[in-house]
């Protein structure tokens, strides 16, 4: 103790906090064929991430008074998990399909800790992926997660992990990824 202050060493405080990780299914984003026409050209390739209002594909439109080229936009953020590939595209045909790279879950600790984090890190595949706290009840954590290209393989880890581990911060998962390269050499 100096002056009042209690000095707590950083060792002391947890650099990581193990609990239940239950996540809700990954959205997807689905765009359809308005009209009947020919496909021209793909702007994106599978499993590419893409930001809102991304261009997706082009397509030449035939049999209608608005004949002209129809330009398909991202919607929202996502992977590209589904594209056409079909030279002819039927009105009402898929044409693109997008899943989110969020997933949105309850984090509950398996022991009682005070969290203070508003961010906290999962790591998967050697890098660190950021869970953000949004809100925090009853010892439990509303978390958003950052997968990115990781959203599918990680979801379904999640179905079958009995516990998952979150650190706070992302040199964690470097040291890790460093501790599993360093054990296999």
């Amino acid at each position: 103790m100096i002056g009042g202050l209690l000095l707590i060493s950083a060792e002391a405080w947890p650099h990581s906090f193990v609990g239940k990780l239950t996540v809700g299914a990954p959205r997807h984003q689905y765009h359809f064929a308005t009209s009947s026409g020919k496909a021209l050209d793909h702007l994106v390739a599978l499993d590419q991430i893409v930001s809102k209002g991304e261009p997706l594909l082009r397509y030449q439109e035939v049999g209608t008074t608005k004949e002209g080229v129809r330009l398909i936009l991202a919607g929202s953020q996502g992977v590209v998990t589904e594209l056409n590939s079909s030279a002819w595209v039927a009105k009402g045909e898929l044409l693109a399909k997008l899943l989110t790279p969020k997933l949105l879950g309850i984090f509950e600790p398996e022991h009682d800790a005070a969290v203070t984090a508003r961010a906290l890190w999962f790591c998967h595949a050697g890098s660190g992926f950021e869970v953000r706290v949004s809100y925090e009840s009853s010892g439990k954590m509303f978390v958003t997660l950052h997968l990115n290209e990781y959203v599918i393989e990680v979801s379904e880890l999640f179905k079958v992990e009995k516990s998952t581990t979150l650190y706070t911060s992302p040199a964690q998962c470097r040291k890790q990824r460093d501790a599993s390269l360093g054990a296999g050499k």
